[in-house]
């Protein structure tokens, strides 16, 4: 049977005992897998059991620095990452070990759900999720995000884990899957593996600020993977970045919506989309490579 460590980054997040319940309902045999949060719980959400530990940190922790330390804390055959504002489904553990038999399959990355009603929500979920939505048909990607994400130990430990200079929830992931792809690994996307995501962004400027940061830390910018990633040569600076911002903005928009699905079920996102689209490449003219 193959045993998992499930590590969850926690900044007193104020959903964090429903991830915690929704993993304690997983119908993958308990015994073959081990749950640790890692951070700061302010509000005492978490309850530690047989199956979930919580690692308590002095300080907060960026989400690299909290994934690597649970990660050198845990044992399992495969290392699954996912975040305090997420909700995995009950067979979510179960989809990725049907996966996970194949032994040449190293990284999966699970599809992405969200129930909230809210309009900002939804925006920004699409936006910064369209290629992981659950709808989505499975396979190979170019990267993962971690917020749905399991890797083989062996292959995290040979890249060593996430680059903890990434200070906030942005890029690391993205540098991750990158580095994977660079060592050899395929990135395999299994969209029956569910999650729901739940962000506390509600408003219009949750939207902006988070487009900004995605912007800022985006490995689009990094010049080490201009071959797998990189923005087209023309606007490899800061200048080229803002001046052309509503080309790049127009184009990311209209590449979404060739999808059918989410043109038929979120086309009245398209203004707040195009908007996030926007203010991401006005981060991304703050990169701190520049």
């Amino acid at each position: 049977m193959i045993t998992f460590s499930v590590v969850i980054p926690n900044l007193n997040s104020l959903i964090i005992q429903h991830t915690i319940a929704s993993l304690e309902q997983q119908t993958y045999p308990h015994d073959d897998f081990e749950v640790l949060v890692v951070g700061i719980d302010k509000y005492n959400l978490i309850r530690e059991s047989n199956l979930i530990g919580f690692d308590a940190s002095d300080q907060p922790l960026s989400p690299a620095k909290a994934r690597n330390r649970g990660a050198a804390k845990t044992s399992g055959e495969i290392i699954v990452f996912t975040d305090a504002d997420c909700i995995p489904h009950v067979d979510w553990l179960q989809m990725l070990a049907v996966r996970f038999t194949e032994p040449e399959v190293t990284v999966v990355g699970g599809g992405v759900c969200f129930q909230s009603q809210n309009y900002w929500t939804i925006a920004d979920n699409v936006s910064m999720f369209h290629d992981y939505l659950a709808t989505q048909p499975p396979g190979y990607r170019d990267q993962l995000p971690s917020l749905n994400l399991a890797i083989r130990r062996y292959a995290f430990d040979q890249i060593g884990g996430f680059d903890e200079r990434y200070p906030r929830p942005s890029g690391e992931d993205s540098d991750l899957t990158i580095r994977l792809r660079y060592a050899g690994y395929k990135l395999f996307f299994e969209p029956r593996a569910m999650i729901t995501h739940a962000p506390p962004r509600n408003r219009l400027i949750d939207l902006i600020r988070h487009s900004y940061i995605q912007g800022k830390y985006s490995t689009k910018i990094d010049s080490r993977y201009n071959e797998v990633v990189g923005l087209p040569k023309l606007i490899r600076t800061r200048l080229g970045v803002i001046l052309f911002s509503p080309l790049l903005g127009i184009y990311t928009t209209m590449k979404i919506y060739m999808d059918k699905e989410i043109r038929h079920h979120y086309w009245k996102y398209i203004p707040p989309i195009l908007l996030s689209k926007i203010v991401w490449c006005f981060g991304a003219s703050q990169h701190p490579k520049w």
